[in-house]
């Protein structure tokens, strides 16, 4: 047995279900099958292969033996949540969303409902502390099949009493003066918690987890993440001159939102920027830093805040992205994304053909006729009813999160040419793109 990885944009796979009904599932730019022996069902054109623990058939395409880099833009709702697998397999997720879809998207992809089965996340980079991307990673901390080496954030905390605001002390003149690094920077302090903030629940399962915990901004510069292929640039927050503070953007809502924790991960010569919830001070504010405009542009790009109408038109044009993903939820009262954000993305893309995804237009495109999977696309779906001790609970949150696949952007990328995917249906069957040369940029 063999693994290799499929080097075309879609190929079909098929297998016999319980009844003996052959199937097919179309697999995609990147997929991972392992080679096995012996003679196909279908005949001396077809090769036996499995795929995610599922035995079956291919007509054989044209493969590989490297991995690609994976890119998993996760529908959480409102809020955010992507999954990257680098070429040499480092993981790392970026911010958890809401609820657990997080979660979720791991039990079905590592297959935590099958005894045994675990995960180690190497990096989890947490933009900023705000509930709709810090609430996900609590049940996933605490997941006993999942481990989590290295947590990484912007260094902002927020708090219930102490300061002369929810984020920490402001000062005089005009900087955010309270800074945290390590857990023990936190002993001691009322840290925010209730139904619209879940920071004490999250330090307490880092505390658990046993995971490293450090602040980041961009004097961090480079950061090694264990992949020689990858350079992983981090772009802010950015320091004020003593090298101490943050500069309070009006209130305590753009100023964390502002200063979230970004960066650009570059494989050969594709480029991708992650720009949490990045508003229009704060995107202004990262390109007043010297080379800033080189450090953001990108190819791809995990648009800020959710499309929402406080974002920078600078900043936008300095990434100049070919690919660009909006994470949104469709059943909130944010009316996000907005209309003109999304204008300002389109005009602002490169090449003849720039793409906009939204995680909240795909989580509706699902058959017609399956209304358990609408009703689950616009619901947010939870698991908090399920003990994950019992490995039942696995199977379960597996069988919920499979209605959730259709909200998932996936990005592929072999570090020259890139793909993008969405689900267009339950089953296997995709809106595809591909292959995308690294246009040069035009900014």
């Amino acid at each position: 047995m063999a693994t290799r990885f499929l080097n075309k944009k879609t190929h079909k796979f098929y297998f016999f279900s319980n009844s003996g009904q052959r199937k097919h599932y179309v697999l995609t730019f990147g997929d991972e099958i392992n080679t096995r022996s012996g003679a196909a069902p279908s005949g001396s054109d077809f090769k036996r292969i499995e795929y995610r623990g599922r035995l079956g058939e291919w007509k054989p395409p044209p493969v590989v033996s490297k991995r690609s880099m994976e890119m998993y833009f996760l529908d959480v709702g409102q809020g955010d949540a992507a999954f990257v697998v680098t070429p040499n397999n480092t993981k790392i997720l970026v911010d958890g969303g809401l609820h657990d879809r997080a979660l979720g998207f791991l039990i079905w992809k590592y297959r935590l409902d099958i005894p045994g089965n675990e995960v180690t996340i190497d990096h989890l980079f947490l933009s900023h502390a705000d509930k709709d991307h810090v609430h996900g990673l609590v049940p996933l901390l605490n997941h006993s099949q999942i481990t989590v080496n290295n947590i990484y954030h912007n260094g902002i905390g927020l708090f219930d009493s102490g300061f002369n605001t929810k984020i920490g002390n402001k000062s005089a003149d005009g900087t955010l003066t309270t800074l945290h690094s390590s857990l023990a920077d936190l002993d001691g302090l009322d840290l925010a918690s209730g139904r619209q903030a879940v920071f004490f629940d999250w330090i307490e399962e880092v505390k658990n987890s046993g995971a490293n915990y450090r602040r980041l901004d961009v004097t961090d510069g480079h950061l090694d993440i264990g992949d020689p292929e990858i350079t992983f640039e981090v772009v802010g927050p950015v320091l004020e001159a003593d090298g101490q503070s943050l500069r309070w953007f009006g209130d305590k809502a753009h100023t964390i939102n502002g200063h979230s924790l970004v960066f650009r991960i570059t494989y050969n010569f594709v480029r991708t920027f992650f720009s949490g919830d990045l508003n229009k001070k704060g995107g202004e504010h990262i390109l007043s830093a010297p080379n800033s405009e080189l450090l953001v542009n990108a190819h791809i790009f995990k648009a800020p805040h959710h499309g929402s109408h406080d974002y920078s038109n600078k900043l936008l044009g300095a990434v100049n992205p070919m690919v660009s993903i909006v994470s949104s939820g469709e059943v909130s009262d944010h009316g996000h994304p907005r209309a003109i954000f999304l204008g300002a993305l389109g005009k602002a893309g490169r090449g003849d053909e720039p793409m906009v995804f939204s995680t909240e237009i795909a989580a509706l495109f699902v058959d017609d006729g399956d209304e358990e999977a609408v009703a689950h696309s616009n619901s947010e779906t939870t698991f908090a009813d399920l003990n994950f001790e019992q490995s039942e609970a696995n199977t379960e949150a597996r069988q919920r999160f499979k209605k959730l696949l259709p909200g998932i952007i996936n990005v592929r990328t072999d570090g020259e040419n890139s793909y993008a995917f969405r689900r267009v249906q339950q089953g296997y069957q995709w809106e595809a793109y591909g292959p995308i040369a690294p246009v040069q940029s035009s900014t």
